[in-house]
């Protein structure tokens, strides 16, 4: 993975994880928010969240997810990656990296899991605009 796509994940700590939902007639998407820290190591993200959530019921049953991390700004600062992971159950090593970063939230309710990137686009406008880097995983 380019450097520049790793120092951007590195660097910052909500993404917004997008499920595919067939809970109702049509297929639709369902996202939430949640707070991560990024392997760089293993291009893994890593977040906590309550079993009996939708969006984690929903990753169990279809793990190949989307997510996006984006830096809002004007558009020529804009930054942003897309991502195709796939959901899975933290490891204890992941686990400890997590509550490194967030101690806190062994106060709560939940599990740590963990989304491989598989995909990533990464836009920086301050590079030049429109210029996209990609990573895909071998």
């Amino acid at each position: 993975m380019d450097t520049r796509i790793s120092k951007f994940i590195a660097n910052n700590k909500l993404l917004t994880l997008s499920v595919i939902d067939d809970t109702y007639d049509d297929i639709c998407v369902y996202t939430a928010s949640c707070y991560y820290v990024f392997c760089v190591e293993t291009l893994k993200l890593i977040f906590k969240s309550s079993v009996d959530s939708k969006h984690i019921k929903l990753a169990k049953k279809f793990p190949k997810c989307g997510v996006n991390i984006a830096k809002d700004g004007a558009l020529k600062t804009l930054q942003g990656v897309q991502i195709k992971a796939h959901f899975k159950h933290a490891t204890t090593e992941q686990k400890a990296l997590y509550y490194k970063t967030f101690p806190y939230a062994k106060l709560g309710e939940g599990e740590v899991f963990s989304l491989e990137i598989l995909w990533a686009k990464y836009t920086d406008n301050s590079l030049f605009l429109g210029k996209k880097l990609e990573y895909t995983k071998e």
